[in-house]
C-alpha cells in the first residue's frame, strides 16, 4: 500500500478499507473473497497510475506562475473590465471598476446589454470605461482586460470583422483622444477580481447602464485583497 511518501496512500487505504468490509458482508468461499478484493486493489492502483499519468503530462506543458493585481505607479487609474454572455451569442452584459492606485474604489459600473456576442460584450465595457474615467477628468487610465483578443485588437492595426468595426473605432477613437495617457494590457481572471465580483449584478434584468459610486459589500474583500498584493497560482501554457 506504500508509506506515507506516497500522496496515494491515504486514498489506497480508505478504499481497501471500504472493500474489506464489502467483503466481510459477502457469502463468498474464502478464494473468492482473496481474488475479489485482490482484483479490486489492481484496479484501483490502475486508476491512480493513471491519474499520475496524466498529471505528470499537464505538468509538462504547464508551468505555474503567481498571479495579483498589478497596481499602476504614479498617479494613474486603473479601469479592470470583464464581460459576461450566456452563449455566444445570448444574453449579456458588461461590468468594470476603476480603482487608484491603492486599489481604493473610484467607480464601478454594471450594464445590461441584451442578447450580444462576447467580444462586442467585452468591447462595450472598454468603451463604458473610458467614457466614465475622461469624464472623472482622469489624465492617465491603465486598461486592465481579461481577454487577450480584445487587448489585441485594441492595440494592433489588423482589420477585424465588420461586426466589431463601430465599436472598435469607438474605443480607439476614445483611446487616442489628446490630453491623456492610456495604456492597455491583458490579466487574468485571478488579477480581475473586483470586476468579476459584479458579475451577478448583470446579464439578467433590466436593460441599462447602473453606476456604483461607493464598493458594493461583495466587492470589499477583493478590493482589501488587492491593495495588500495577495497573489494566486495559475497553470499556463510554456
Amino acid at each position: 500500500m506504500g508509506t506515507h511518501d506516497d500522496p496515494d496512500w491515504l486514498t489506497k487505504f480508505m478504499i481497501i478499507v471500504w472493500y474489506i468490509w464489502k467483503w466481510r458482508c459477502t457469502e463468498e468461499i474464502p478464494r473468492e473473497k482473496e481474488v475479489f478484493l485482490l482484483n479490486k486493489f489492481r484496479e484501483i492502483l490502475h486508476a491512480l497510475q493513471q491519474e499520475s499519468q496524466v498529471q505528470c503530462t499537464i505538468n509538462s506543458e504547464h508551468s505555474k506562475v503567481w498571479v495579483r493585481w498589478e497596481p499602476p505607479l504614479g498617479r494613474w487609474m486603473v479601469l479592470n473590465t470583464a464581460g459576461a454572455a450566456k452563449g455566444n451569442p445570448g444574453p449579456a452584459g458588461t461590468r468594470g471598476v476603476i480603482t487608484g492606485d491603492k486599489s481604493e474604489w473610484v467607480i464601478g459600473f454594471c450594464e445590461n446589454l441584451g442578447h450580444c456576442s462576447s467580444i462586442k460584450v467585452e468591447l462595450k465595457v472598454v468603451f463604458c470605461g473610458l467614457k466614465l474615467a475622461k469624464e472623472m477628468h482622469a489624465q492617465r487610465i491603465w486598461i486592465q482586460i481579461n481577454s487577450s483578443v480584445v487587448v489585441s485588437m485594441l492595440t494592433s492595426q489588423k482589420i477585424w470583422h465588420p461586426e466589431y468595426s463601430f465599436l472598435l473605432q469607438q474605443c480607439k477613437h476614445v483611446i487616442e483622444w489628446e490630453g491623456w495617457e492610456v495604456k492597455i494590457s491583458h490579466c487574468f481572471r485571478e488579477a480581475n477580481q473586483v470586476a468579476d465580483m459584479l458579475a451577478k449584478m448583470v446579464i439578467e434584468g433590466m436593460l441599462g447602464l447602473t453606476i456604483y459610486r461607493v464598493p458594493l459589500v461583495e466587492t470589499r474583500d477583493a478590493l482589501y485583497v488587492d491593495s495588500v498584493g495577495v497573489s494566486w497560482p495559475r497553470h499556463v501554457s510554456r
